[in-house]
């Protein structure tokens, strides 16, 4: 037996799954079509792409047909995004508003990243707020105001930062007269605990 010949895991079957759904919304498919172009259902395509599930050859023998791509060629971009660093390079805009995901190319991050952008006197959106935790902020730009569950506000200015181990802010306002912009980071490895 080969033991230098990589080995076919869990890191595997998510970087695999990363990677069928990267070819998937390359062509602005949904589940549902690729689960039709393939002949396998829906749920199944969902726990794939998520690394959940070990799928047989038969499915990714379809699967792979129906997005154009060889089986060989597939598992192998598994292997080497699994098995190597991964650098995700990525413009912000200078007027970035909203909420922007900055680890979402990454098969299973360790890490969440978002830039948020707020433009003066706005408030971010509930949907829109970072939820993990323990969550560490870094104003670039403008002001900030974030109100915690407890009734506190804190206020930062540019070139402030925040570690926030406990609770996450419920609001997220500038009421400064320029934009504000900041970095959040998140240590998502905590989130599979308890």
């Amino acid at each position: 037996m080969d033991r230098s010949s990589p080995s076919f895991g869990d890191a595997q079957l998510r970087a695999l799954g990363s990677r069928i759904r990267t070819l998937r919304e390359a062509r602005s498919w949904s589940l549902k079509r690729l689960a039709g172009e393939a002949a396998v259902s829906v749920a199944t395509l969902q726990s794939i792409e998520s690394g959940a599930s070990s799928p047989g050859l038969l499915t990714i023998v379809a699967i792979a047909d129906a997005l154009g791509e060889s089986v060989d060629r597939l598992v192998a971009d598994s292997l080497a995004e699994s098995n190597s660093v991964r650098q995700v390079h990525g413009k912000l805009a200078r007027r970035t508003r909203g909420v922007h995901e900055l680890t979402g190319l990454l098969t299973a991050p360790r890490m969440g990243a978002w830039a948020i952008g707020l433009d003066a006197g706005t408030t971010l959106p509930d949907a829109q707020r970072p939820r993990a935790l323990p969550l560490f902020a870094l104003l670039l730009s403008g002001r900030l105001e974030l109100a915690f569950p407890d009734g506190t506000v804190e206020v930062l200015a540019k070139g402030d930062s925040i570690h926030m181990k406990q609770e996450a802010p419920i609001a997220w306002k500038n009421p400064g007269a320029k934009p504000a912009r900041m970095l959040c980071i998140a240590d998502l490895r905590t989130q599979d605990k308890g």
